[in-house]
């Protein structure tokens, strides 16, 4: 009887002890709608701070399937950051567009898709273009969230880190300057 008792305590205690973990996935964090997420979003060395904005963090952390980021951060800048955008060359306006990446991009235009969920109906990528973000700008770094595009196809969550910039160039909204010749790509 007593190691029964015994057992029953340190069955409860385990179990007490489990109850104050945080809900999250192994080596991530759980996306707005509950699935887990994949790695962790690699912030730049310099120029960034955290700062908190909730509004600007919803416009990029989508649901599942959607795209957007599943992890993510704001981060207020505070000296320029060079970030790197591929574009759809036929819309200009484009190049100002809200996705960017803190490193060129590298590999096969497939690839590099794959690994930023980006569906072939939201930009062919052939052209790059580098720029800095201002500083005094907010900006969320987040890791890849999954995407359904129109033929049906998924690309599944990565580690790969995203950068959302607020622009708008259509309304004149821009966050970024100083800005690289532009380039074809791949």
């Amino acid at each position: 009887m007593l190691k029964s008792a015994l057992f029953a305590l340190a069955i409860t205690a385990v179990l007490t002890g489990c109850a104050g973990l945080p809900n999250s996935a192994p080596g991530g964090s759980i996306g707005v709608d509950g699935v887990a997420c994949v790695g962790t979003p690699q912030a730049p060395a310099h120029g960034v701070q955290a700062s908190d904005n909730p509004a600007l963090l919803a416009m990029a952390r989508l649901p599942s399937d959607r795209g957007g980021v599943c992890e993510a951060v704001v981060l207020a800048v505070t000296a320029p950051v060079v970030l790197y955008r591929v574009f759809d060359a036929d819309k200009p306006y484009t190049q100002w567009g809200g996705w960017w990446s803190l490193q060129p991009p590298a590999g096969t235009k497939a690839q590099y898709r794959a690994d930023n969920a980006i569906c072939p109906e939201w930009s062919p990528l052939n052209k790059v273009v580098s720029c800095q973000v201002r500083p005094g700008s907010q900006l969320v770094i987040g890791t890849t969230q999954s995407a359904q595009c129109a033929n049906g196809s998924i690309y599944p969550k990565t580690a790969q880190t995203q950068v959302f910039v607020p622009n708008d160039s259509r309304a004149g909204i821009v966050h970024v300057g100083a800005c690289s010749a532009l380039n074809d790509w791949p």
